[in-house]
């Protein structure tokens, strides 16, 4: 009996069909419930992620609008350009699309330098931002060296057709011309009707011009004033005192040791070169500009007259001694020998004075 009480349900099948419903219904509820505040509780935190990006963003941006963009500290009022000679301050400044009163945060220093450096007389810039208003420019500019127009007589500072070249070969126009530009060297003989400005001439003739104005560009003695590559060949190049210098396009450094060499010697001879050919290396033509001393033999070196003309000239200077003629002797009636005839018949050669009976001697064939 006791076995069985232990055994015995302590439900009916009804029972416990109404306890299993009730158990399905309680946890479904729960299920709803626990859904629900995750939804909720997603959602939620989803709006306040977005309201804090959203003031975030609106904030920061009212921020920046406040105390960056419309903040009177940070409007640029110091722009600082360096010194340029073919550019102006406003071009530059155009060119880079930076003004004054503009926030310092607005200028695009990458752009600013590509379009600086697009500009023909410009080999280098550079953009700095400096907190908290300024900008500072640095302009490397191209250096002429010489003027370049087409005909030798033109004046290149008066000549709207005149460029300006560098030492690379690259031709500018000039924006205004400065007082450094009139004693730049000119050089003529070459087309200039297609240039273009920041175009590179590249001629053999343009390089050894202007290597001749690099290497002499510190020379205070000796300075280059006009080149004249019209020949193409050769360079015709004038100096200060209007002596006119041939080069030729190779070997500049060897040609102007040598120029220097003429003119040392000139200068202690108190001579002045009026023409000098270097392209001949040996006897080289050479001519002076008279002076009082011009009746002076020359130094050999600087291709003086020979000295068979010299001696000539003093020669034809000396007067001739006169000598007595010698009287007519009578001739006899008596016959004579053609031996006698030759020994006393006077000298028939224009100019001589050699007397009758007195012969020259002479070479034989």
């Amino acid at each position: 009996m006791k076995g069985k009480s232990l055994n015995k349900r302590l439900s009916s099948s009804k029972i416990r069909k109404q306890q299993h419903l009730l158990e399905v219904t309680v946890r479904a509820d729960k299920a709803r419930a626990m859904r629900f505040r995750a939804v909720t509780s997603f959602v939620f935190k989803t709006v306040l992620w977005l309201a804090f990006l959203g003031g975030t963003f609106f904030g920061g941006r009212e921020l920046l609008r406040r105390f960056v963009w419309e903040n009177p500290d940070y409007y640029l009022t110091d722009i600082r350009v360096s010194d340029c000679e073919l550019l102006q301050r406003d071009q530059i400044l155009a060119a880079a699309s930076i003004r004054e009163g503009m926030n310092v945060f607005e200028v695009d220093t990458k752009t600013g330098r590509a379009a600086l450096d697009a500009l023909p007389q410009v080999e280098r810039a550079e953009i700095q931002r400096v907190l908290p208003n300024r900008v500072d420019i640095t302009i490397t500019e191209r250096r002429p060296i010489a003027w370049v127009t087409q005909g030798a007589n033109e004046n290149p500072t008066a000549n709207l057709n005149a460029w300006l070249i560098d030492a690379r070969g690259v031709v500018v126009k000039p924006r205004q011309i400065i007082e450094q530009y009139h004693h730049l060297p000119h050089i003529s003989g070459v087309t200039v009707a297609n240039f273009a400005p920041g175009q590179r001439v590249k001629s053999v003739e343009m390089e050894s011009a202007l290597k001749l104005i690099q290497i002499n560009s510190d020379n205070t003695e000796w300075q280059v004033r006009h080149i004249d590559l019209g020949k193409q060949w050769c360079m015709i190049v004038t100096d200060q005192s209007n002596a006119r210098i041939t080069f030729g396009l190779d070997a500049i450094d060897e040609q102007l040791g040598r120029l220097f060499r003429y003119i040392d010697r000139a200068e202690a001879e108190h001579r002045e070169i009026e023409t000098l050919n270097l392209m001949v290396v040996k006897f080289t033509p050479v001519t002076f500009r008279p002076t009082a001393n011009s009746d002076e033999p020359d130094d050999p070196l600087l291709q003086a007259e020979s000295e068979s003309d010299r001696r000539d000239k003093e020669q034809a200077s000396t007067p001739k001694p006169v000598v007595p003629v010698a009287k007519a002797v009578p001739v006899s009636s008596a016959p004579r020998s053609a031996k006698s005839k030759t020994e006393n018949k006077p000298s028939t050669r224009s100019g001589s004075s050699t007397p009758a009976g007195i012969r020259k001697p002479f070479r034989q064939n």
